[in-house]
């Protein structure tokens, strides 16, 4: 697939494209069968149309806004040359790039060129004539190109390709061994593999083509945008890797995809999500239901509040420079900045040969990521960036600061010089889009309001607060820079405020809702691969199942015999066969009956020290419905909803239940 620079906007010329290509590489591929077929589009919609009736709870429409958004976006950058701990946030550095992930998964925006709108084109953007689309407009040009539901299609999607060795596998790619230079270079960069990394660590990629930049080794994975810098290039590795370490324990292609998928989507609501967002406000919604956000809404649709603004606070939580590995690191040279991370991916289109490493046909390997520098506990480990109204712009005074001087495929910066700020893309998109203010969403949702005195203290410099003041955007703020301001002035940037978590939080939530595999719909699920914290998967458990991290541990498994049972499987693999109902309640996706199981089945196994009481069971007789059940059970027939909640993904509706179903009753 071809490359796409940071932003790049996707028109419907390039997917013809990319199917035509597609479709040839399709035709010369043994696995052609197992390809999927493209995913079906979805609509970009607003999540509070209502706001759009009066114009107060939008910005100004004139030509003055462009100007002053421009003006603000260009204020947006923090060019320390130095690492700042003040700037520190309390959330591991990995998970800037977790978050670039989740949205590379959920969003891939392609507009109809044809009609001549558009709303991320800078030519459009910059014009001094630019206005917000009409609704009518909106509806007609934008389009989802992902399925939107947290289930990976970014890993599994075509031109992905499996193991050649095992098609339940993932193709992962070879690093590019360093020559010795002849004659040596007078200034080498650190050249040594960092220590235990083998030579499977990098995306698999299209061949050497110096005539053609966008496929000249660009990655053949589910989406190109996975290869942007090298630190989302190599979580995209770890992914491959854990589906492969799933596969080794005997789990099929499909049974290590719901695995895998179910464990992702738990580390973005229980883990991600609950770093940079409320707690109690993503608690709320996962106890008590979506208020704004309808998952299950026809047309399914993904929100524009979300997608062009609130879920952008985390460009304000990239770092300039990266202690990345040994090699490349805040103080060596050259340092391990976020440039150079975006020189040996995509973005320079020749994997860092102007490093003058020679010619490189994949990763190199002196760049091969040591992620115990920005994911774990202790001092040592590197922290994101606060979330603030500040964008890194480490370098930028000398051609660098990647945020603020994006760059095209080939490596030539992208002008004019407004079209390379990202700050001044995402402004201005906030407005072509009739995105509300922060001030009317704070006030629809009944949480207070920024003050302007708030506003002014969020902002990163004096000439930001110039433009505050010039401008109508103290008292109507766009959406994005409110966003990171509430996180500023509410809560010193450690994690989004109230309006911010409740828009990031509904969205991703209500996706993990309409999975088909969604861990939310599972009753009693639990994580099944290991982790430090029993009971709990965040996303270092994941790098260490893929042993892309030290310490990782093999899943529990169990292929079933002739002969056995579930109480007899607890009672050999875990020292006790009245466990045997935790093992049924792991493996209910594929259990339909606990006293059928079938030999060559595989089954998860939990812990072999318990994280919770065994679950109570109850097999559904004649004449019983969900009240009765409570009433007898329970001893309160009103209780017969928390049955139904644990049970949702076996009783869709609470009123047909069947004899011979096997329910899970709460334990209080």
């Amino acid at each position: 697939m071809p490359r796409l620079g940071h932003g790049q906007p996707i028109t419907d010329g390039d997917i013809d494209q990319a199917k035509t290509e597609l479709a040839e590489f399709a035709a010369k591929s043994p696995l052609a069968f197992a390809l999927a077929p493209p995913v079906s589009t979805q609509p970009f919609d607003l999540l509070f149309p209502m706001l759009q009736e009066d114009e107060a709870n939008l910005l100004p429409q004139s030509p003055s806004t462009n100007a002053q958004l421009k003006r603000l976006g260009a204020t947006m950058l923090d060019d320390t040359e130095a690492e700042n701990r003040d700037d520190n946030s309390p959330i591991p550095a990995a998970y800037t790039y977790l978050g670039q992930f989740i949205d590379h998964d959920i969003t891939l925006e392609i507009e109809d060129e044809k009609r001549g709108l558009g709303s991320a084109k800078m030519e459009v953007l910059l014009d001094d004539g630019m206005m917000p689309l009409t609704l009518e407009e909106m509806h007609r040009v934008l389009r989802n190109q992902r399925s939107a539901t947290l289930d990976l299609d970014s890993l599994y999607s075509p031109p992905q390709q499996f193991d050649p060795d095992d098609s339940d596998k993932l193709r992962v790619g070879k690093v590019h061994k360093i020559p010795l230079q002849n004659p040596p270079n007078p200034n080498p960069p650190p050249a040594a593999r960092p220590k235990g990394k083998g030579d499977d660590n990098d995306v698999h990629r299209e061949g050497r083509n110096p005539t053609d930049k966008k496929h000249d080794r660009a990655a053949l994975i589910g989406d190109p945008r996975n290869d942007e810098n090298t630190i989302i290039s190599q979580l995209h590795v770890a992914f491959l890797k854990a589906h492969n370490v799933l596969v080794d324990q005997g789990l099929s292609y499909g049974e290590a995809r719901r695995t895998l998928r179910q464990h992702y989507q738990y580390i973005v609501i229980e883990d991600f999500l609950k770093k940079v967002a409320d707690k109690e406000i993503v608690q709320g919604i996962l106890t008590h239901g979506n208020r704004w956000y309808n998952p299950y809404a026809a047309p399914f649709y993904m929100p524009l509040e979300f997608a062009v603004a609130a879920y952008r606070f985390g460009h304000s939580m990239v770092r300039g420079v990266y202690n990345f590995n040994s090699n490349f690191r805040v103080n060596t040279q050259p340092p391990g900045s976020l440039d150079l991370l975006f020189v040996f991916t995509a973005l320079s289109g020749q994997l860092g040969e102007e490093i003058r490493l020679g010619p490189a046909e994949t990763l190199p390997e002196n760049w091969i990521i040591e992620w115990e520098n920005i994911i774990g506990s202790g001092d040592q480990v590197m922290k994101t960036r606060k979330i603030d109204t500040k964008l890194a712009a480490f370098g930028l005074n000398r051609g660098g600061g990647a945020l603020f001087n994006l760059k095209n495929i080939d490596g030539t910066p992208q002008v004019p010089a407004d079209a390379s700020r990202l700050a001044v893309r995402n402004l201005l998109r906030g407005y072509r889009l009739r995105l509300p203010t922060g001030q009317a969403i704070a006030h629809l949702i009944d949480v207070e309001e920024l003050t302007k005195d708030q506003i002014r203290a969020a902002a990163g410099s004096d000439a930001q607060r110039a433009v505050l003041d010039d401008s109508e955007f103290l008292t109507r703020t766009p959406l994005w820079y409110y966003v990171l301001a509430e996180a500023k002035a509410l809560h010193e940037g450690a994690h989004l405020g109230p309006v911010g978590s409740t828009i990031v939080a509904e969205v991703l939530i209500g996706l993990a809702l309409r999975s088909d595999d969604s861990y939310l719909r599972t009753s009693g699920w639990r994580p099944t691969l290991p982790s430090q914290k029993p009971g709990h998967f965040e996303l270092a458990d994941l790098l260490r199942l893929a042993g892309v991290l030290p310490g990782g541990e093999q899943p529990r498994t169990y292929r079933v015999r002739p002969g056995d049972s579930l109480a007899k499987i607890a009672r050999e693999q875990l020292g006790n066969e009245a466990r045997w109902p935790e093992i049924f309640v792991l493996n209910r996706a594929t259990i339909q009956n606990p006293n059928r199981i079938f030999p060559g089945r595989v089954l998860f196994l939990p812990p072999a020290q318990p994280t919770g009481p065994i679950p109570k069971l109850y097999t559904v007789k004649p004449g019983d419905s969900l009240s009765k059940i409570a009433r007898e059970k329970l001893h309160n027939e009103n209780r017969w909803r928390d049955i139904w909640n644990l049970n949702r993904d076996v009783v869709p509706d609470p009123d047909r239940i069947f004899p011979g179903q096997v329910l899970v009753l709460p334990n209080s």
